[in-house]
């Protein structure tokens, strides 16, 4: 066979190449977060491509699918991982439960990374690592499937790529906040704001809860970034002085009515 017609090693080519560096885009939402800042949303009621596209134009870090509250099923996962990966938008997926088998289907799809939530202890989170990266550091089942073969060594480069947020949403999980950050392979510590008030008998989305966050102590070693979610995006340079480098601000449906009440509004004016 000539060269063109190679079978041992990698795929190369600018395709193949294109695949590849799109199943790695965990790396670069590690390193916006190590280095200061990465700004994400959720996509929750609006799960369509176009959605994905146009938070990627709006210059988003990452853009976080939420199975946990959202109609979104796996049929619909697949294009909206797909779309994310074509623009370059890290995609994390939220999952509705920290089990092993969801967290690996979810990642076998192509997912950047992916979001656990209702973590309360190390021991849980561990449980998060090991089912999102592969051998030594992890647990998670390999399948040879064919977006994997560009890459030179698919089980090194997926678990290193594999961007592991765990999420707080409990008062007792927020006290063991750093012995849950010290865990090896966890890449974030993120605040459930809503679910955290009412477990402190706290009006959810009121100021009283943030007050609350600014309580604790969340800087962690080892670059573990310090998330948050956060509804009034003017408050995101406060949460980054507090040592939040990992934002999600609003989400899909909310920015729709925010924008389409200034087009009204201005369509309106003088009337």
């Amino acid at each position: 066979m000539g060269a063109g017609n190679k079978t041992d090693g990698p795929p190369s080519g600018p395709h193949a190449r294109t695949v590849s560096r799109s199943l790695l885009l965990g790396k670069a939402l590690r390193k916006k977060a190590r280095e200061g800042f990465a700004l994400g949303t959720f996509l929750i009621e609006l799960p369509a491509a176009g959605a994905v596209e146009a938070l990627a134009i709006a210059g988003f870090d990452f853009v976080v699918l939420d199975l946990e509250h959202s109609a979104i099923g796996f049929a619909r996962l697949e294009s909206l991982i797909l779309a994310g990966r074509a623009c370059e938008l890290p995609v994390i997926v939220r999952v509705w439960e920290p089990s092993a088998g969801l967290i690996g289907k979810v990642l076998d799809i192509g997912a950047s990374g992916v979001m656990a939530p209702h973590i309360e202890s190390p021991e849980q989170a561990r449980a998060i690592v090991d089912a999102a990266r592969f051998p030594p550091g992890g647990a998670r089942g390999f399948s040879p499937l064919k977006k994997f073969d560009g890459l030179d060594e698919p089980l090194r480069d997926l678990s290193e790529a594999a961007y592991v947020i765990v999420q707080l949403e409990g008062k007792s999980a927020l006290d063991r906040a750093a012995a849950i950050a010290a865990v090896e392979g966890v890449d974030a510590i993120f605040i459930g704001p809503y679910d955290l008030a009412l477990s402190l008998n706290l009006p959810p989305g009121g100021k009283d809860i943030y007050d609350a966050i600014g309580d604790y102590s969340l800087e962690f070693s080892g670059g573990v970034a310090g998330g948050i979610y956060i509804d009034n995006p003017e408050k995101s340079l406060l949460w980054r002085r507090k040592g939040f480098s990992l934002q999600c601000v609003s989400f899909d449906s909310r920015m729709l009515v925010a924008g389409a009440r200034e087009v009204v509004a201005a369509a309106r004016r003088d009337v």
